[in-house]
């Protein structure tokens, strides 16, 4: 896949078609789409030619189920006019990653094995359309979380937790906390060592909304662990610990099982996973895990370019 972005064009083009063919709208299909909090592509490629599960989030064995599963991912984000995305401080800017059960007793493989709560990728990074407060190079975090279905022998749940049904569960006075600068965001942990080496340290905004109003309606940006008001106590921490619970409230499991696709707003609803267990290698659970972006107001500065593929942002 030495041209993914314009593979995934190519791909959407006969999607579109194919839509067309069937008596379909392809814009309003694709609105769709984008407008939902998550989409369930249940059963849309085959994922044969598997190796053992592999035990660390790269590389992605190059084998036809990881390429079709990879092929198939790039497909729908070129339908929907979406760049596939990779960061250079995660994983070293792999476009796609392993999620599966790390073996060892490090903090990788605790967080792996067990439950993950709520929360929206990338979070450190600005909305898409928005400029970060201390370096304006940082892209926007991803429109879309994607997540590919390989092996899931156990069911293991992804959760999904949609943020208008959240919301109606706080009060006119905790959506407005949530809606003013004043939170600090940090940044996940598998962003963390590659950030000291491009920046220097670990990115945090400061002074930030966790929701905010756009086109499309409210959108999110949230850690459980990662988002706390930057003074700490009174509404605006007890808003925080509200939406906290509310996510737990409303989320719903999705099974990603063999073959299919599962499409996560990045901005519309905050995801998780139930727990994993200590299974790894052998056929124990197998995602691949990737970014889409809508870059059509993304400069050419947010990019590592250089010896570096365009897909790949900065930081």
């Amino acid at each position: 896949m030495a041209s993914p972005g314009e593979l995934g064009a190519a791909l959407g083009k006969s999607i579109e078609e194919e839509l067309m063919s069937a008596g379909e709208d392809p814009s309003a299909v694709r609105q769709e789409v984008i407008s939902a909090p998550f989409v369930l592509l249940a059963g849309v490629f085959t994922p044969a030619e598997l190796p053992d599960t592999p035990e660390w989030f790269t590389p992605v064995p190059d084998t036809g189920g990881t390429q079709s599963g990879r092929v198939a991912a790039l497909a729908v984000h070129g339908f929907l006019g979406m760049e596939t995305v990779s960061y250079g401080s995660e994983n070293s800017g792999e476009l796609f990653v392993n999620l599966t059960a790390i073996p060892g007793e490090g903090k990788f493989s605790r967080k792996s094995q067990g439950r993950l709560r709520g929360h929206t990728d990338a979070v450190s990074f600005p909305f898409n359309g928005e400029t970060d407060a201390s370096n304006s190079r940082i892209a926007p975090s991803p429109d879309l979380v994607t997540l590919v279905g390989l092996r899931n022998p156990k069911a293991v749940p992804t959760t999904v937790m949609v943020l208008e049904e959240a919301l109606a569960k706080l009060s006119p006075e905790d959506v407005h906390e949530l809606k003013q600068d004043q939170f600090s965001i940090g940044s996940q942990a598998t962003f963390l060592e590659g950030m000291r080496d491009i920046l220097g340290d670990v990115h945090i905004a400061i002074d930030e909304p966790v929701l905010k109003d756009a086109p499309i309606g409210t959108i999110v940006r949230f850690s459980h662990s990662n988002v706390s008001p930057t003074e700490p106590g009174g509404t605006a921490e007890t808003a925080a610990e509200n939406f906290a619970k509310a996510c737990g409230e409303v989320a719903k499991p999705v099974a990603v099982g063999p073959g299919d696709v599962v499409l996560v707003s990045n901005r519309l609803c905050l995801h998780g996973r139930g727990e994993v267990g200590d299974d790894t290698g052998g056929h124990s659970r197998w995602l691949l895990r990737t970014y889409a972006l809508d870059t059509s107001q993304l400069d050419d500065s947010q990019r590592h370019l250089g010896d570096r593929p365009s897909h790949v942002l900065f930081p």
